[in-house]
């Protein structure tokens, strides 16, 4: 990793890092999650060492523990994904602000061979999590409204774990399918289904972040210095995780994040994802996206602005954009 910048051609240091004041804290908690879909902020950990971070915790917490440690002050940093983290935002009320973009992409929609477009799947059964209002029922909700279905009374759901639910539609018992790669290509190359939404790909999800970057509110206002550098490092893993996969599912394996057995699926993973879009896109278009489409649906009751005005800073990656004079957006 550490000639890893030169390895992969990344841009020198920006005059403006280089004096920049040291980080108010050494202490850098971050929220440990799905190691596929949050690889930079596992790759980023000598870069944070980079930024004066001596002490690096990574923190487990599943999805109902992470507003109740937010509100404790027991993580710093979090990836997460977009529409999950708004979600709880609005009904969990806690201390955390969206500060950037992380990666697009991420989640496909498999249809069976019945099915030819997601208006089809009114009145079908469809897996989307093994619960309501988890990660994947929420994205699958914004797709169907987006075509004009409501969620709540056009689609039946299959509330089962995801191998039931491959077992499911192989029999032909569910209609449809959301995912992560590789897996739906597996399904697909088995010959069961095929790609109705590849949001690698597919206008307009290929267009929004899927997983964001927050901050613990009071630590990022205690800590502007710190947040700045921890975010610095976090997108300049992004960029390494775009440009070399191996390196990162590699790095994900040496930590035990996951079994050496998974190395290819995770692999695979990550080369599929487009990692870098956030040097071209603007993560405050993603959240007034994505609250629109759960407002239509009744998952969020706050107006979009409204809920950017409270629930996201944005100065950190405007600066840091300026530090490496992008100009896009």
């Amino acid at each position: 990793m550490a000639g890893a910048g030169v390895v992969l051609g990344l841009r020198p240091e920006p005059a403006s890092a280089s004096i920049e004041p040291p980080p108010e804290t050494t202490r850098l908690r971050i929220h440990k999650g799905d190691p596929a879909c949050w690889a930079p902020m596992y790759v980023a950990e000598p870069l944070l060492r980079k930024e004066g971070f001596t002490d690096i915790q990574y923190v487990f917490a599943n999805g109902s523990e992470v507003a109740k440690m937010c509100r404790e002050g027991a993580l710093d940093l979090s990836a997460g994904f977009s529409v999950r983290f708004m979600y709880n935002l609005e009904q969990q009320p806690h201390p955390l602000k969206i500060i950037s973009g992380l990666h697009v992409g991420c989640y496909a929609l498999v249809g069976s061979e019945r099915i030819r477009s997601v208006r089809d799947l009114k009145g079908k059964t469809v897996w989307a999590g093994a619960f309501m209002n988890a990660g994947p029922h929420i994205f699958f909700s914004t797709i169907v409204a987006y075509v004009g279905l409501d969620p709540r009374t056009d689609i039946q759901y299959a509330w089962v774990n995801k191998d039931e639910a491959m077992r499911l539609f192989r029999e032909g018992k569910i209609d449809a399918f959301i995912t992560f790669p590789p897996w739906q290509m597996d399904l697909i190359e088995q010959g069961i289904g095929h790609l109705l939404i590849d949001t690698n790909i597919d206008k307009p999800w290929s267009q929004y972040f899927c997983c964001v970057v927050s901050g613990q509110s009071n630590f990022i206002e205690k800590n502007p210095i710190a947040t700045r550098r921890a975010l610095r490092a976090i997108l300049k893993a992004v960029d390494i995780v775009g440009r070399d996969p191996v390196l990162a599912s590699k790095t994900i394996i040496a930590k035990k994040f996951r079994p050496e057995a998974e190395y290819e699926s995770i692999f695979r993973a990550l080369k599929d994802i487009p990692y870098g879009k956030w040097r071209e896109y603007n993560p405050e278009d993603t959240v007034r996206f994505y609250a629109l489409r759960m407002r239509e649906t009744g998952m969020i009751a706050t107006a979009p602005q409204e809920f950017i005005d409270r629930h996201t800073d944005w100065r950190f990656i405007k600066e840091l954009k300026k530090e490496f004079r992008i100009t896009a957006w």
